[in-house]
């Protein structure tokens, strides 16, 4: 008896909405532990690593939820997280995760802000959501990861190194973005390379334990990487001329093209990750041997989406540093006057 069995290549379910929505993630709780870190470890009152930091942060926390709830497909899908919990869905676990997140960012940038503005050291308030803050965004790291790494059916992915492998591609963006948003005072750009330097020889040791293994990641993951050599060698190429500006930097401060071009370099390294991992993979067989093509289509569930979601960055990204800059102005100028009023009431008085 003969049996046939027919397959058919099937629809991708991840489009590049999920892409944008890792990206953002991956940025604001890398900008949220950068700046947390600066608050722990830094004795200065008004240090600008973290404030810039957390500015880097709250843009980012802005536009990735909106990313996450266009791969919905369905905005009404939100609800049924909340009306139907199911404790072991980490999708499930994430609708309480990210909300959560969002509000602690802003708590900590609007407190940061305030007491920047009003010259007021908030200690212990700053360092309570500086933790808060922290805890949250590992916990968001921790689902984003599991929620990819859990799924058998993707080989590639299903493995404890793909959460770690995702937050340090983005980790290392924080540095040259530093760099570029204090493009102004360059005395921090050696330290920020020492950081540059550290999570990209990091990043190369995940990968290397991760490749090397005996699992049916890895091997799913070597034998990609022999079928698609000239996608594997982009993120490398990249990394090695990532690895070699910040050796250059950390000795010598660059212009300000040069770090523009650095941070550029390190979002397409983190960008690119991303859409090879979790789009290009869904391309491979899953059930047989028949490989499910994919185009990138023009609308809002492809290139559209992914201009719009970066188009929208910049623009809260120009909202945020205005409105800051606004607010120092009206500070500034408040403090004038009522100095000028004080002198005038000394005067009068005597």
């Amino acid at each position: 008896m003969i049996r046939e069995i027919l397959a058919r290549p099937q629809d991708i379910a991840w489009l590049p909405w999920a892409v944008q929505y890792f990206f953002f993630i991956g940025l604001a709780c890398s900008g949220v532990l950068f700046a947390c870190w600066q608050r722990v470890s830094s004795r200065h009152q008004q240090n600008p690593l973290e404030f810039a930091a957390l500015m880097l942060a709250v843009t980012a926390v802005v536009v990735a939820p909106l990313a996450l709830n266009a791969d919905l497909h369905q905005p009404a899908r939100v609800w049924h997280f909340y009306a139907h919990f199911t404790p072991w869905s980490w999708m499930s676990w994430g609708s309480l995760f990210l909300p959560l997140f969002t509000l602690l960012v802003l708590f900590y940038f609007l407190a940061l802000t305030y007491s920047r503005l009003r010259a007021k050291p908030l200690d212990r308030v700053l360092t309570g959501l500086a933790w808060l803050c922290g805890f949250s965004a590992v916990s968001i790291l921790l689902y984003t990861g599991r929620e990819v790494s859990i799924l058998r059916a993707q080989p590639v992915w299903f493995s404890l190194w793909l959460p770690l492998f995702i937050f340090l591609t983005a980790w290392q963006t924080i540095p040259p973005l530093l760099a570029t948003w204090l493009w102004r005072e360059p005395q921090y750009q050696a330290a920020l390379a020492r950081w540059q330097f550290i999570n990209l020889v990091l990043l190369a040791l995940v990968t290397v334990l991760w490749v090397s293994g005996d699992n049916t990641s890895a091997q799913a993951l070597r034998h990609w990487a022999a079928g698609a050599q000239a996608l594997a060698a982009f993120p490398v190429v990249l990394w090695l001329l990532l690895l070699a500006m910040a050796l250059v930097n950390w000795k010598k401060t660059l212009s300000s093209g040069v770090v523009v071009a650095q941070v550029l370099a390190a979002l397409t390294l983190c960008w690119s990750v991303r859409w090879l991992l979790l789009m290009h993979t869904q391309t491979l067989p899953k059930y047989n041997v028949l490989a499910n093509p994919y185009s990138l289509p023009l609308g809002s569930e492809g290139l559209l989406a992914v201009i719009g979601t970066f188009g929208l960055w910049v623009a809260v990204i120009i909202a945020t540093r205005e409105g800051v800059r606004w607010l120092e102005q009206q500070f500034s100028s408040e403090k004038t006057v009522s100095g000028e009023k004080t002198v005038e009431g000394e005067m009068h008085h005597g």
